[in-house]
This record gives structure tokens, sequence and C-alpha cells, in this order.
């Protein structure tokens, strides 16, 4: 689309591999009038240039890849849906703004997605980033899952770096209601399932659990990106020597990491992990959240072999996290009854239970 010509639509993998994680629109959706107006017009705000490949992520947003006329690099174009979509995308500009101006490194921020033009506040509204290097993790582990333990140690490494970098961490208790009030409430408000009988005594058991948990032991605070998982993190797999970039030898290295829409600067630290470890149950042996969380709670915590063991306030957070975020960027996660049934009724069902073992629905708050 030159201006005004035809949507390109690439195969899956490739739309991936050059947008940063995100998922191909089918062809009867790139040529549906609505988003085929909201590129038309978003070409006109912009000036002359070619699309050469349109994708969607999970939370409304169309997102395009569009070179200049005038020959410069190309750009992401992300085009929100949605008035949830607007705010998530002006959350995650405004995020990356302040995190970016915190790290000391200089050469940290390159892994952080730029912004080259804002206009959330117009019509249509637009963001513009720059392109980041590199192949999602979770198609890269697709390709070879044996790389599982490398890529998180690489993951995991670059959350210590950009930590220190913004300053490291600290323990304050004080935040926990801040962490848990408003994602509770987007569960209760946007699910019918959870304002009835058992939904609302698994939120209650949540949060009593949560809170005890939180404000009864020492609490990493720091920078935390809300949704860090295989698939927001940007890779280069290891050169056939075994070395790249002066990683250690077999080690894939991350070039960025996208998507920072649920990012706090004093957010709980443990979710970062626990959200990796989640998602590699869910790519590497195709269990849900809502199935590993379940485990978790009936064995105490949660156990990988790449991530160690993580508590079970750690993986409940994660989990708060996950459904409340995908509930409040996109109304459909709501209506989606496959991914409540798996995802999220599970995991509050098990806590409104009266479980045979010592656990959260037991313990006065």
């Amino acid at each position: 689309m030159s201006g005004g010509g035809r949507v390109p639509v690439y195969e899956l993998m490739g739309v991936r591999e050059v947008a940063g994680g995100l998922l191909l629109v089918p062809p009867g959706v790139a040529g549906r009038a609505a988003d085929g107006l909201r590129l038309r017009l978003a070409a006109r705000e912009l000036g002359p240039g070619r699309w050469e490949a349109v994708a969607r992520d999970p939370s409304d947003v169309l997102v395009a890849r569009r070179r200049p006329a005038d020959g410069g690099p190309p750009v992401l174009v992300k085009c929100p849906r949605t008035g949830e979509a607007v705010r998530s995308l002006v959350r995650e500009r405004d995020a990356v703004a302040v995190l970016a101006a915190q790290l000391r490194p200089p050469g940290l921020r390159g892994l952080l997605p730029r912004t080259l033009d804002s206009r959330l506040g117009g019509r249509p509204p637009v963001l513009v980033q720059e392109v980041l290097p590199g192949v999602p993790g979770d198609v890269l582990l697709s390709r070879r899952p044996e790389l599982a333990a490398a890529l998180t140690a690489s993951a995991f490494g670059v959350l210590d770096e950009l930590r220190g970098a913004a300053g490291g961490s600290s323990r304050d208790a004080r935040l926990v209601d801040g962490w848990l009030g408003h994602r509770l409430a987007v569960l209760s408000d946007r699910v019918r399932w959870c304002r009835g009988a058992e939904g609302t005594a698994g939120l209650l058991a949540l949060r009593a659990f949560l809170r005890r948990e939180l404000t009864g032991h020492p609490v990493e605070v720091a920078w935390t990106h809300g949704d860090f998982t295989p698939g927001n993190l940007l890779l280069r797999s290891p050169d056939p020597a075994g070395r790249s970039a002066g990683q250690p030898a077999g080690r894939p290295f991350v070039t960025g990491l996208v998507d920072w829409a649920d990012a706090l600067a004093d957010g709980p630290a443990v979710v970062d992990r626990a959200s990796f470890a989640l998602a590699l149950g869910r790519l590497l042996e195709g269990r849900s959240w809502g199935e590993q969380v379940v485990r978790a709670l009936r064995t105490g915590g949660l156990h990988r072999p790449e991530t160690g063991e993580l508590p079970l306030s750690g993986v409940l957070l994660a989990w708060l996290w996950h459904v409340s975020a995908n509930l409040e960027k996109s109304r459909r996660s709501a209506r989606n009854r496959h991914w409540l049934r798996a995802v999220l009724v599970p995991v509050l069902r098990e806590l409104a239970a009266p479980p045979a073992r010592p656990g959260p629905a037991t313990r006065p708050d």
C-alpha cells in the first residue's frame, strides 16, 4: 500500500520476525473496510511510503511495517482500534520514555522500542516506533526448544541489567494494595462469572492470600515489564561457532524487549520471572497458564528447570497481571469462553474451594 494501494499479506513466520512477535492478520480481516480505512488515513498523515507487512496483536491494535518513500529504515506503525488499545499504547509510550531516561548505560536503551512519532490523540490515533532487530523468543523456541535454558539465562540477565541500570531495587510492602486493587477490580468488572458466588469467593481468597504473603515478607520492588514472556523478547540465536557478539557460548543474546504497556517503575520484581516461567510451560509443554497455576496452588509453588523454584505468591501475581491485562486491553477476552475456561476460571475455583491442604482459602485475612 503506497499511499493508497493494496496491503500485502505475508506468511505468519515472516511477519512475526519483522514485527516483534505480532500475529498475522488473516486476508479476510486485513481487507475489511475499517482496517483499510485506518491504514489509508495513517498513510495520509505520515506521508509517502510503502507498506511491507500488516500484523495485529491481541490488544485490538493494527500494526504495519512501513518503509518511508525517502528510502529510510522501516518503521512500525501502530493503529489502535479501540479506546482500550489507545490507552494501552499511551502507557507503553510513556513507560519506555521514563525508563530510557533513567537508564545510565546508553547501550541498554537500544533494547527499548524508541518512539519516532506519536499522534495518539489524532484521528486516526497512530504511534510510530523503530523496528528492533531479532527474532521473537517464542519463534526461536519453536525452532530450537533445546535453547530454552540458555534463552532464559539471557532473558533474566537482561532483567537484572535493566533494574541495576535504572537505580536498583528496594523492598516496600506499602505498595501491595495498589498492585492488587485495580487488577482485581478489572476481573470483577469485565467477567460476569467473577461477580457470582464462586468467582467472588475466589477473588476474595486471592486478595487475602496475596496481601498476607506480600505484607508479611520482604518484597523486592523494581522496574517490572509486566508481560515478560519469550514472545516479547527479541533475540539472535548463537552462530554455528556457538558464540554471538561476545555472549557465552551457545547462548542467544537479547536485541530488544517490546510491549511495555503493563510496566511499573515500582512493581513486584517476581512478576517478570514468574510470567516467563508460565509462558515457557505454555510454549514447551502446551499447558495453559490456568493449569500450571492450579498445580502450583496444590504443590505450594512452581518449579521449572530453566527458572528454578518460584514462590506461590509470585506465580499468583504473574497470573493476576496476565489475566487482568488481557481483559483491560481488549473486551474480546471477556467473551472468549475457551480462554476463560482454560486460564481464569480454574484458578479462582481452586482458590474458592476448601482445600485439603493449608492454603489461601482456609486462612483468615
